[in-house]
């Protein structure tokens, strides 16, 4: 007699698979929908690299800390801060006026010390950038009361209203 298994498991391994049917990711595949474990094989391109030839303005300048005054670098320049006193009628045309200590700038105030031939040295407060200050005060002592209220610590500090 002949052993019936190994008659048997060719039999039962036809069953079995043919029980199972198609698997749902081949059925999916077949319909037009892609498995989820399908990987492009194909990487996009990313396209052309922008470049930057000439990158904007910075919308906003560069601003001074208020607690301290430091030297403005330029922004504004000393001579900027004495035609402004030409330009309000304080210093006339020919007077020789050069700035001997200063700008100092803390937030978007400034400070500087003009000294001006034949009279005491005169002390300067702007507010504004650069080429567009504002005349806050003027003269041998600046320390009024707009400026103890309203000026950064640094500039209070650099024109001596601190006492």
């Amino acid at each position: 007699m002949r052993p019936v298994v190994p008659l048997l498991a060719p039999l039962l391994a036809g069953l079995l698979v043919a029980g199972c049917g198609v698997p749902p990711e081949l059925a999916e595949q077949r319909r037009g929908v892609p498995s989820p474990r399908t990987v492009p094989t194909e990487t996009p391109s990313p396209g052309p690299i922008p470049t930057m030839i000439n990158p904007p303005p910075p919308t906003a300048p560069p601003r001074f800390p208020e607690e301290i005054a430091m030297a403005c670098a330029g922004r504004p320049a000393a001579e900027e801060m004495v035609a402004l006193l030409r330009a309000e009628g304080l210093l006339p045309a020919d007077a020789k006026a050069e700035v001997v200590d200063g700008p100092y700038c803390s937030g978007s105030w400034q400070y500087a010390m003009v000294e001006v031939s034949g009279r005491d040295p005169l002390q300067l407060v702007t507010e504004g950038e650069p080429g567009d200050l504002t005349l806050v005060t003027v003269g041998t002592d600046v320390c009024t009361v707009e400026l103890r209220l309203q000026a950064p610590a640094g500039i209070r500090s650099v024109a001596a209203c601190e006492h």
